[in-house]
């Protein structure tokens, strides 16, 4: 086989943390990286934490589809600037979305750009940073916000990406809501919107403005670890993964 299992970790492992979830499964991960140094010093970071259950690398978008199938890893961390590929990265996302749609998909790319992470988070990723602004601190923390069904976004990059989306649906949604109006979600088209109770509904209102857990926490007056627990039941009740795909979802068919 051409691409190899790093590690493995009990089944057991949880971790506590204090910045965006309680705790959280064990974690299966696939590195897709062309450059030896950095799929070393990413696999060096994963095989210390207790919620790793195994690190897999792939050095380019083949491999990177083998590995998917076999393994179906929880989270991909996806190089979108891989040389002499036949496919661009969001070309690649969209392939990996369907070969394993229970998989959650952070694109890094060389240098940032607005259009190719919307292009992104549109194709199914859940994430996107530039290689340039990550350093081995924070990927834990990237794999962490995705795990708890937020979109791993810079917070400038995040606002330009959901006007983005507000204006994609804006024919849809018509003018019939004033801007920055507090209303509760009417019954809809979608899947899923009769049974968020009246506190989700609100949380998947500051959801689809973009708002993070604290700024809603404060907003509602209730805990950061309450909000949690609300947007994992808004996310799975909606069945979608991040609330970037929440948001789009409920601006595309006139719920809001």
């Amino acid at each position: 086989m051409s691409s190899i299992s790093i590690a493995q970790k009990p089944e057991s492992g949880f971790q506590e943390t204090g910045a965006s979830l309680s705790t959280i499964m064990p974690i299966t991960v696939l590195v897709v990286d062309d450059h030896a140094l950095v799929r070393a010093a990413i696999n060096d970071v994963l095989t210390s934490q207790l919620e790793i259950k195994c690190v897999a690398m792939a050095r380019n978008y083949l491999e990177a589809e083998e590995e998917t199938v076999r393994l179906h890893p929880d989270i991909i961390w996806l190089d979108m600037d891989i040389t002499h590929s036949p496919n661009d990265g969001i070309v690649e996302t969209g392939r990996l979305r369907k070969l394993s749609p229970g998989s959650r998909i952070i694109a890094l790319a060389d240098v940032e750009d607005e259009n190719e992470a919307f292009a992104a988070i549109m194709t199914g990723a859940q994430g996107y940073r530039s290689k340039q602004d990550v350093d081995p601190s924070e990927v834990m923390l990237l794999i962490r916000m995705i795990c708890s069904g937020e979109t791993a976004l810079r917070p400038a990059l995040m606002t330009q990406v959901m006007h983005r989306l507000r204006t994609a649906a804006m024919p849809l949604w018509g003018s019939k809501n004033i801007p920055g109006e507090r209303v509760l979600l009417r019954h809809g088209e979608c899947s899923g919107v009769e049974q968020l109770t009246i506190r989700e509904r609100e949380v998947l209102q500051f959801i689809s403005r973009g708002y993070r857990d604290r700024d809603i926490a404060k907003g509602l007056h209730i805990s950061e670890k309450t909000v949690q627990k609300h947007v994992q039941n808004v996310l799975g009740k909606l069945g979608v993964r991040s609330r970037t795909e929440a948001a789009y979802l409920i601006h595309q068919q006139e719920i809001l």
